[in-house]
């Protein structure tokens, strides 16, 4: 026997439209579904973690967020994939600011030096 998607939580109706427009969220109609039940279940485990702050339980509190429609392996790809393109942008910057500078040039040896002005 196939079990039916869990359906949306309809009070949290007006939060979700907040909450997409906060954070310029538009999803296709076949993605709203799916995102909408991982927001509610990251909100759920935020509210519980936030219950036990107020118990003095944890030492700080949580919120939603521009990540609360990701699962926890979604997040860790996005932040991840991120830091490389962080990497990747910086290793492109230093290779085109360095890339002409030679190593090392004696311009003594070479005779190019000008000489010494009276400096009085």
């Amino acid at each position: 026997m196939a079990s039916a998607s869990p359906s949306p939580d309809p009070s949290l109706d007006a939060e979700w439209q907040e909450w997409k427009r906060k954070y310029e969220k538009t999803y296709s109609q076949d993605e709203e579904g799916h995102r909408r039940m991982v927001w509610e279940e990251n909100k759920k485990k935020i509210e519980e973690h936030n219950a036990e702050y107020e118990q003095g339980m944890a030492s700080f509190c949580m919120g939603l967020n521009e990540f609360s429609d990701l699962t926890n392996d979604e997040f860790w790809e996005v932040i991840t994939r991120s830091s490389d393109s962080v990497l990747e942008d910086q290793e492109i910057i230093n290779t085109h600011l360095f890339s002409d500078i030679p190593e090392f040039e004696d311009l003594t040896e070479e005779n190019n030096m000008i000489p010494e002005k009276d400096q009085v």
